[in-house]
């Protein structure tokens, strides 16, 4: 072992995080530890606050304070759509939507994406919720439109295909069921949360 073991061991916390390899684990790690002690102290006491202060809406599964409330200040806000529902496959995607400022809808997160590597990864996403909700609209007799606005890439792109699938029984007896993707003024490969708002506005405008 190179390192002591309590560096080594945040090292291998560390590489767990997305995106996060061994080299740039042990920087952080080292970062941590030339900082002076309050460094330490404020980001293990704020580790544990997101445990313990962080909730998930009951509805769009998007993180929220714990308030002691079910839904989060989107789904609890009576001047939002709440038959427009914009699927989005992680909760930073919804930060570009909202900064266009032409989406008064709510939205529904995913929490991942379908992979052709994975074959229960369509049990670890949440889908059967998504179904529940807009089965529940309709049940109302309302109008429900589901804006799939998933990457442009290929594991979005299956996304998208399954959760039509997976609705097409409900839209084969309602017709008050529409379901829209995202205008391709978005480049293959590209991520909502990186699309600068102009491209994303046109995007969601010209959704089909």
């Amino acid at each position: 072992m190179i390192y002591p073991k309590s560096l080594q061991k945040l090292i291998e916390l560390l590489t767990k995080l997305p995106g996060i390899g061994p080299r740039q684990a042990a920087r952080f790690a080292f970062f941590v530890l030339r900082e002076n002690g309050n460094f330490a102290r404020d980001l293990s006491a704020a580790l544990q606050n997101v445990q313990s202060q962080i909730v998930f809406c009951t509805q769009c599964f998007r993180s929220t304070e714990n308030s002691g409330k079910a839904l989060c200040n989107f789904c609890g806000d009576l001047k939002r759509d709440m038959a427009l529902i914009a699927v989005v496959e992680k909760e930073s995607d919804m930060q570009n939507l909202e900064k266009t400022g032409i989406y008064g809808g709510v939205y529904h997160v995913l929490g991942g994406v379908i992979s052709p590597f994975d074959q229960d990864s369509p049990k670890k996403i949440h889908l059967k919720e998504l179904y529940t909700r807009v089965s529940s609209l309709l049940g109302a007799n309302k109008k429900c439109e589901v804006v799939l606005a998933t990457n442009p890439t290929s594991e979005g792109d299956t996304t998208a295909l399954y959760i039509e699938r997976v609705l097409a029984p409900l839209q084969d007896k309602s017709t008050n069921l529409k379901i829209s993707k995202l205008g391709r003024g978005l480049s293959l490969g590209s991520e909502l949360e990186h699309v600068d708002e102009i491209t994303l506005k046109n995007a969601f405008k010209n959704r089909n």
